[in-house]
């Protein structure tokens, strides 16, 4: 469990393996993210859900414009260009002070406590950056830099509909035992290979791996990215031998001034799976802007579509999800931001009910 006592010894280890090591700088840092509000998502009338599946709940809860978390963080110059660094992140629920993302006591693959990053790396400039383990897959990374909520869990239709609750991702936003290299930036062009080997000893996982590329001009950036998922660690559930997951994305976005847009379209496809239910593709849309108000504030909004269909002797019903979030966020500060927000979910199949969210809250990075 997450603690004070925990996150001191780890702040004085890392501190003390910087002197030893005379890193150029070791920080301490992170982001806190709660909001009150009436919250409510669509689901099935036909069930027996939870009272919160069905009916407006009042609550405080985190993690809506971001996923809260603390990390630390150091880098040393090696000379010649070269540097070292390395990455050390655990998740914050800070309405309750749990350590993870989700309820430990409800699910037996609760984060583990670095489960945001803990991973090091060697870059250079001319060279490029190689990072080995823990860290964000880059799907996970091309969907928060391409729509106006960026990596909120709780807002993002992105984000909702790829490695949320109502996604189908089976690789998580971060990839256990992982390899990635970013190459240089080539005016403006840059790439990424990301490699995560199946380490099970029985053989039912075996290598996966994506590539990425991202293109920057001015106001102008693209990005596509595919991976191909053949092993899964904890919080997700692991994948059986012979079982894949194909997940391919485009992006692109357009800084006008008055107004910053952007748009998504991807596709997560099973492959290998016996279940007729599970033999699913699903195609994905996301359109968003960012508007500046004033100086302080801005204007956010967000729609985001996945249509779910069954593949080669699949039996899933073909599903349409629509999410839709317009925010105000107001920055008090470099650091601190207040935002108000209302989200539209519905789950357009019978005896789904729609889901109406409405929140303020407070974001504060140190």
């Amino acid at each position: 469990m997450f603690s004070i006592k925990s996150v001191a010894m780890a702040a004085l280890s890392v501190v003390c393996a910087g002197q030893a090591m005379a890193q150029s700088s070791v920080n301490l840092y992170g982001v806190v993210d709660l909001a009150f509000g009436s919250f409510q998502y669509s689901a099935n009338k036909t069930t027996t859900p939870t009272p919160a599946d069905l009916k407006h709940t009042s609550k405080v809860d985190g993690n809506q414009m971001v996923t809260s978390y603390i990390g630390f963080k150091g880098v040393e110059d090696l000379g010649d260009g070269l540097k070292a660094g390395f990455v050390l992140e655990s998740f914050l629920r800070p309405d309750t002070g749990a350590s993870s993302r989700n309820d430990a006591s409800a699910t037996a693959n609760a984060d583990p406590f670095w489960s945001r990053a803990a991973n090091v790396y060697l870059s250079s400039a001319s060279l490029g950056k190689a990072t080995i383990g823990r860290q964000a897959n880059l799907l996970f990374s091309q969907v928060v830099a391409f729509n106006p909520f960026g990596g909120g869990f709780g807002l993002s239709p992105a984000v909702r509909l790829t490695f949320g609750k109502w996604g189908n991702d089976r690789g998580d936003s971060g990839w256990s035992n992982a390899v990635t290299y970013v190459t240089p930036s080539m005016s403006g062009l840059t790439a990424t290979v990301q490699l995560a080997p199946g380490e099970k000893t029985d053989g039912s996982e075996a290598l996966s791996h994506g590539l990425g590329f991202n293109y920057s001009s001015g106001p102008f950036a693209v990005a596509a990215a595919t991976q191909r998922l053949r092993g899964a660690e904890s919080p997700k559930l692991d994948l059986a031998a012979g079982q894949q997951q194909q997940f391919s994305l485009v992006s692109a976005s357009y800084d006008a001034g008055v107004a910053k847009v952007f748009a998504e379209a991807g596709r997560i496809a099973n492959k290998g799976y016996a279940t007729n239910a599970t033999k699913i593709s699903t195609n994905l849309y996301q359109i968003g802007a960012s508007v500046p108000l004033s100086k302080e504030g801005k204007l956010l909004v967000s729609w985001g579509s996945s249509t779910e269909k069954p593949n080669s002797g699949g039996t899933t019903v073909k599903t349409r999800h629509d999410i839709g979030t317009v925010a105000y966020d107001h920055w008090l500060s470099k650091r601190t931001d207040v935002y108000a927000a209302y989200m539209f979910d519905n789950e357009k199949l019978a005896n789904f009910q729609k889901g109406q969210t409405y929140l303020v809250g407070v974001r504060h990075a140190f």
